[in-house]
């Protein structure tokens, strides 16, 4: 922030110099009017830009443990997407974008995820199935359902509503992002433990030593 006012400062001078060489023909009023505006649509614009490299979203894949691959986005704010849990995806958009928007006629993408949220629990892919990740699943619907409910609701109160179900749908966001590290961990771990008892010439005390590590996997979605 501090560059963009740094750059609008800039922006002021040029301009001044810019017009002072005028023939005189514009008023110093308009004058000062026209550099405002070049300074607001600048910071505007490159705020904007900034906000743009902040949220750039990065695709990570990874090779579960029984040969199949699971891909994510990710963006500096979290997981944003999954190939296989379209879901979460859409939601996750939907109200990221209704978040930033200034104009409030949401009424109707409000109404639109219905179906998306609800399914949120049966379309969950199978290996994020924990416990905790679920009780997330279960408070987004209940505050969208809520915020639906409420057919009363002012332009005001439906906004704070809805942020009510952002701020829930963060929380599931958060417990994902920590899920998908456990999962990668235990999944390193494991593989770490068979390569050093292959070295060592023992494979069936690799494939002994994998198995093992590898059902903390499973206890992950046992608790549940």
């Amino acid at each position: 922030m501090n560059s963009i006012k740094l750059f609008a400062t800039a922006l002021t001078v040029s301009s001044f110099m810019f017009v002072s060489c005028d023939d005189g023909s514009k008023k110093a009023s308009d004058i000062k009017e026209d550099i405002s505006e070049k300074i607001e649509t600048t910071i505007d614009n490159m705020e904007k830009e900034g906000e743009e490299v902040m949220e750039e979203v990065k695709t990570r894949t990874y090779k579960m443990k029984d040969g199949t691959s699971i891909a994510y986005d990710i963006d500096s704010k979290g997981i944003v997407g999954f190939d296989d849990w379209n879901d979460y995806t859409i939601v996750n958009y939907e109200l990221a974008d209704m978040r930033k928007s200034k104009n409030f006629t949401i009424a109707e993408r409000i109404n639109n995820m219905n179906y998306r949220i609800a399914n949120l629990g049966n379309t969950i892919p199978a290996w994020l199935k924990t416990e905790e990740v679920m009780e997330d699943v279960a408070d987004v619907q209940k505050e969208y359902k809520e915020l639906i409910d409420d057919k009363d609701a002012s332009e005001e109160e439906m906004k704070e509503n809805l942020e009510e179900v952002s701020e829930k749908f963060d929380d599931l966001k958060e417990e994902l992002d920590e899920t998908v590290k456990e999962y990668t961990k235990i999944h390193k771990e494991a593989i770490e433990e068979f390569n050093e008892e292959i070295k060592k010439g023992k494979i069936n005390a690799a494939i002994e030593e994998y198995n093992e590590e590898i059902k903390k996997l499973d206890k992950m979605i046992e608790k549940k």
